[in-house]
């Protein structure tokens, strides 16, 4: 218990050790968010409850815990992988049960779910139909979303051993906890409060099936490079393969990319729509906007080595502009055939638009990536379990609501004259800050390369 409550303090005071004023200000406003949206969920129910609006309350409750179980899996994913948090440093005597319990604890002292604990805690004060069975449902559901980010991120990180008990103990728990889904949802509303003992037997099987998966686990390698000595192996190639953070983070890209294509061609084929033209929002897994999220938004902070040769050697923006290229060819290559076969074979009559709109993104979002780079580099430091952020968080949403404009011509066609302004904004942009090279390098070197204590 301990070491539980003194890691829960280290970890609220790493975070409002730099920059107080700033994430203070963000906690408030996510807080302010919170209320908001309860109260709308509170008008939603009220409406529902009087017969105004066609979702029954239980509908509405179901779509809550739903909306509540996509975001907490989604943060982690979206529009940068978050990495799974390693805590307590593999040196230290602690048995794997003790560490087990720290980091899952220690993982829900954050902002984030702060926040959502607010937007329960507030709508249950205001809405009289949302009643303590259903704020208990939804720490439930919110608690299985946790450990469903965790496991997702244990089969990306880790290699799993298939073959041991571990494994199969824990194939069988999460059976058991599919089974119970099955047969009674989690996130529809609980009718009485033994529903909540259901539920709650769901969730221990699901813990003890993470805590098994834990267990199958090889234990994660560090500092581990492959060098390739091919000289027929373009530049690029190397930079992408030899950055092995660099390289996870852009396949498991690739890999939620192939996900969401993949989803939305079984319901074509299925239903013959697509998911897509339901929800405008997927559109944003159709463009590269992902690899960019991932790493690109900045390439320095992960080819530090790269820009200090380049500045050493030439300093001038031109070498930079082309440098910074050089990585970014092969992941926009792989990005590009994906999209481009999705459209061959399973989108033909938005054709026109996916490709004009992925034309644009690129046009649009190497500038934005070049900027960031340098006016707000990364330190990456660690391994991809190293719990800091790769991006930077203002330029991926900047980057998202940029994207968002080039899907106004789903509208009307005349809306593609909006294409040029946004490029044009873009590319003069990332002149304005290439001129400006000079006053962000020392910056730029004592981000890159400071000393740690």
């Amino acid at each position: 218990m301990d070491l539980i409550i003194y890691s829960c303090q280290a970890r609220l005071t790493s975070y409002f050790r730099q920059k107080r004023t700033q994430r203070t200000l963000l906690l408030a406003v996510g807080v302010v968010l919170a209320g908001f949206y309860s109260w709308l969920f509170t008008f939603l129910l009220q409406k529902a409850h009087e017969g105004g609006i066609n979702p029954s309350v239980d509908k509405v409750l179901s779509y809550a815990n739903l909306a509540l179980l996509a975001i907490t899996i989604m943060r982690s994913f979206f529009p940068a992988y978050i990495p799974k948090a390693d805590f307590i440093s593999r040196i230290f005597p602690v048995n794997a049960w003790q560490r087990f319990w720290t980091e899952l604890v220690v993982e829900l002292v954050s902002p984030f779910y702060f926040v959502l604990l607010n937007f329960l805690i507030i709508l249950f004060l205001m809405s009289p139909d949302y009643t303590l069975t259903h704020f208990l449902q939804s720490i439930l559901v919110f608690f299985t979303a946790h450990i469903t980010r965790r496991s997702l991120q244990l089969f990306i990180e880790r290699k799993i051993k298939w073959l041991s008990r571990h494994f199969a103990s824990s194939a069988v728990m999460a059976g058991a906890f599919v089974a119970l889904q099955v047969k009674a949802p989690m996130f529809e509303p609980a009718s009485s409060a033994i529903m909540l003992v259901v539920h709650l037997a769901a969730v221990a099987a699901f813990l003890a099936s993470n805590y098994l998966l834990e267990q199958a686990a090889f234990e994660p390698k560090r500092k581990v490079v492959n060098y390739s000595h091919n000289a027929r192996r373009s530049l690029g190639w190397r930079l992408f393969n030899n950055h092995k953070m660099a390289r996870q983070l852009l396949l498991f890209g690739l890999g939620f990319k192939i996900l969401m294509l993949g989803v939305d061609a079984i319901v074509f084929m299925a239903k013959g729509v697509h998911m897509f033209d339901k929800n405008p929002s997927f559109w944003l897994f159709a463009g590269p906007l992902v690899i960019y999220t991932y790493v690109f938004n900045n390439v320095w902070g992960f080819y530090k080595n790269l820009w200090l040769t380049t500045e050493r050697t030439t300093s001038d923006y031109k070498a930079f502009l082309k440098i910074s290229l050089l990585p970014l060819r092969l992941p926009l290559l792989l990005d590009a055939a994906l999209v481009v076969a999705y459209v061959v074979f399973f989108n033909q009559e938005k054709s026109t638009f996916i490709l004009l709109m992925y034309l644009a993104s690129v046009l649009v979002l190497t500038p934005i990536g070049i900027i960031a780079s340098f006016t707000s580099p990364k330190t990456v430091k660690g391994g991809i379990l190293s719990f800091s952020a790769k991006t930077s968080y203002l330029y991926s949403m900047l980057a998202v609501v940029l994207i968002g404009l080039l899907f106004l011509p789903l509208l009307h066609p005349l809306l593609y004259l909006i294409y040029p302004i946004v490029i044009g904004m873009s590319l003069f942009a990332m002149v304005a800050v290439m001129r400006e090279y000079p006053a962000y390098k020392y910056r730029l070197f004592e981000t890159l390369y400071k000393t740690e204590a």
